[in-house]
């Protein structure tokens, strides 16, 4: 089964990704580092597929994305520096560990901690923030390798996916990581942005 591919522009795609999202259904979609895979963070059929098509371990907590700085909130406990910290820094290509709410997503905590991305892409500002959805992502490779950057490699290896988004590219490099519940703020991959060090 070949997925449908749909640009970001295109006016059916809300109505899609909702269908999908409901269904159990993954997605290929594009942000401002790397083009993402996932779904519904609570959807255990979604979470299985990205896995098993991944190599990915299922206790391997995946990143929760969001479509605005103001849906955080919804799954993370803010004090006043990391409310600051994060109304500073996003949306943009970082993804924070933050202390989780009771009713986030399991998929995207580990021992207490949430991460939270707020990708500066219009996929995510205009098409994601219009059906006030959040995603589980990680980048589109098998586990191990270097995330996919050609849309015509996504087609060919990760054709089980039920849609593929195609949108303007981002920078090509995964996000930096950034502990917020440990101070000084820690970068779990790549450098502390200026003003974090």
């Amino acid at each position: 089964m070949n997925p449908l591919f749909l640009s970001e522009n295109d006016p059916e795609l809300s109505a899609v990704l909702v269908e999908i999202l409901e269904s159990g259904g993954i997605f290929i979609f594009p942000s401002d580092t790397v083009y993402g895979i996932g779904g519904n963070p609570w959807d255990e059929q979604a979470l299985a597929r990205v896995c098993t098509m991944k190599g990915r371990r299922a206790d391997q907590p995946f990143t929760l994305h969001l479509p605005t700085l103001a849906s955080v909130e919804r799954f993370a406990r803010l004090d006043t520096g990391v409310r600051a910290i994060l109304e500073r820094f996003l949306p943009g290509p970082l993804t924070f560990l933050l202390a989780a709410r009771e009713g986030a997503p399991r998929s995207a905590i580990a021992t207490g901690k949430i991460g939270v991305r707020v990708p500066d892409h219009s996929f995510f500002g205009a098409v994601m923030a219009g059906i006030d959805r959040p995603l589980f992502g990680t980048s589109v490779n098998r586990s191990g390798e270097p995330p996919l950057t050609r849309i015509e490699e996504m087609i060919e290896r990760f054709n089980r996916v039920d849609l593929i988004v195609e949108g303007s590219p981002g920078s090509g490099s995964p996000s930096a990581i950034i502990d917020l519940t440990v101070s000084p703020p820690r970068a779990l991959r790549g450098d502390l942005p200026s003003g974090l060090q």
